[in-house]
C-alpha cells in the first residue's frame, strides 16, 4: 500500500504500528520530515473551532438550530451553577 506523507509517497505494506510508522517517516527525506513536522504542529497550534467555523466545514452534518444551541448552552451553563447531586444508588 502506498501512503502520501507529506507530499511524498511512501511504501507502507500493513502499516499497522507506531514502530512501522515511525520507521517510515524516518525513511523520508530530511525536507519531507521538516514539511511533515511543521504540519503537525500547525494542527495542534491552531485555536479550537466555534459551533458556527465546524458547521461551515461540515455542512452535511446534523446541526443544531439556533434554538436549540442556545438551549443546549443554557443547560450547561445551569448545570454547572448547580451542586453535584448524588446518584440514587449512591
Amino acid at each position: 500500500m502506498w501512503a502520501c506523507l507529506a507530499g511524498s509517497l511512501v511504501y507502507t505494506a500493513n502499516m499497522s504500528t507506531v514502530v512501522e510508522i515511525e520507521a517510515a517517516i524516518e525513511r523520508l527525506p530530511s525536507a519531507e520530515q521538516a514539511k511533515l513536522r511543521e504540519r503537525l504542529l500547525e494542527r495542534i497550534a491552531t485555536k479550537p473551532k466555534t459551533g458556527a467555523e465546524l458547521a461551515a466545514l461540515w455542512p452535511r452534518c446534523f446541526h443544531l438550530t439556533t434554538q436549540e444551541a442556545d438551549d443546549f448552552a443554557r443547560d450547561l451553563e445551569a448545570a454547572r451553577q448547580s451542586p453535584p447531586k448524588a446518584m440514587p444508588w449512591e
